[in-house]
């Protein structure tokens, strides 16, 4: 995924934020132990989202325990959510996901860099694969019919956005047993949105690289700017507002605070930063 499903640090209690670091945390963890410590790089804000989500699914408490980071093995220790059947599968969906994003790079961008990560990845991927088949396929599909949309120079950012919101459905029903169409709903949202914001966010990149945007039908400057930004504000909050009708008719008792704050709090944040910005791609930040 992208990154943009972040916490709101600065509004943030100290102790979800240490329940929040703690699942991000223990999945680097997981990957390692599953996958080798090279796969650690694939840990992102995104899949610890979606950990606290399939634990609220699954009415599973996680377990902590106090320990040290693999890089700073003598630094202090913190809590981190021990591996469990949902981590587990977490870090399966991540590898299929990681899989067909650099996939989806190198078809856009190329580059040496690329082709040796899918060489690295591609065992790894081949092994998740098998356990998650319904995912992989699905995203097999939606990845090849988004290439074909980008590659005919499709406009028509419904459809566009769409094909994300299909992805991240499957990948909801992936990582959440006993899914519902309150999740459902939230997916399908959250996908559209995070093509839409991710598309603006990279669109004077992509203009300069000549690269395909959606958004990039107009100069990206002066008025068209204010114009596009204003179209796509209008998009972009309609989706958090059905996120948050979604997300207030689901039963969560597991890990509230940070999910909370995320869904009311740091997705507001991640969009106002990305439309101030005025498509200059936001810098993202480790924890």
């Amino acid at each position: 995924m992208f990154g943009y499903i972040y916490v709101d640090k600065p509004n943030i209690l100290f102790k979800d934020f240490a329940t929040y670091k703690a699942y991000y945390c223990g999945l680097c963890k997981s990957i390692g132990k599953k996958e080798g410590a090279l796969m650690r790089l694939g840990v992102n804000y995104d899949i610890a989202f979606l950990s606290i989500l399939a634990h609220n699914y699954e009415d599973a408490e996680p377990e902590f325990r106090e320990e040290r980071c693999f890089i700073h093995p003598i630094g202090p220790v913190f809590p981190v959510v021990l591996n469990d059947s949902v981590q587990e599968r977490i870090v399966d969906i991540n590898t299929v996901l990681g899989y067909y994003k650099l996939c989806d790079d190198l078809a856009d961008k190329g580059g040496i860099r690329h082709k040796t990560a899918i060489l690295a990845l591609k065992p790894h991927y081949k092994r998740a694969a098998k356990r998650l088949p319904e995912l992989d396929e699905t995203l097999k599909k939606c990845f090849a019919e988004l290439g074909a949309l980008e590659k005919e120079g499709c406009r028509d950012i419904d459809k566009l956005s769409l094909n994300s919101a299909d992805m991240l459905v499957a990948v909801g029903k992936a990582a959440c047993k006993n899914h519902d169409e309150h999740l459902y709903e939230l997916c399908l949202n959250l996908g559209r949105w995070i093509y839409e914001i991710d598309a603006f966010d990279d669109l004077k990149k992509d203009v300069e690289k000549g690269r395909f945007n959606p958004f990039a039908t107009a100069p990206v400057e002066g008025e068209e700017l204010q114009a596009l930004r204003s179209f796509v504000s209008e998009r972009l909050y309609g989706y958090l507002k059905n996120i948050r009708t979604a997300y207030d008719k689901m039963r969560i008792t597991v890990s509230e605070g940070p999910l909370s704050n995320i869904i009311y709090l740091g997705l507001p944040r991640k969009t106002e930063e990305v439309l101030k910005s005025g498509g200059i791609r936001c810098k993202k930040t480790l924890l």
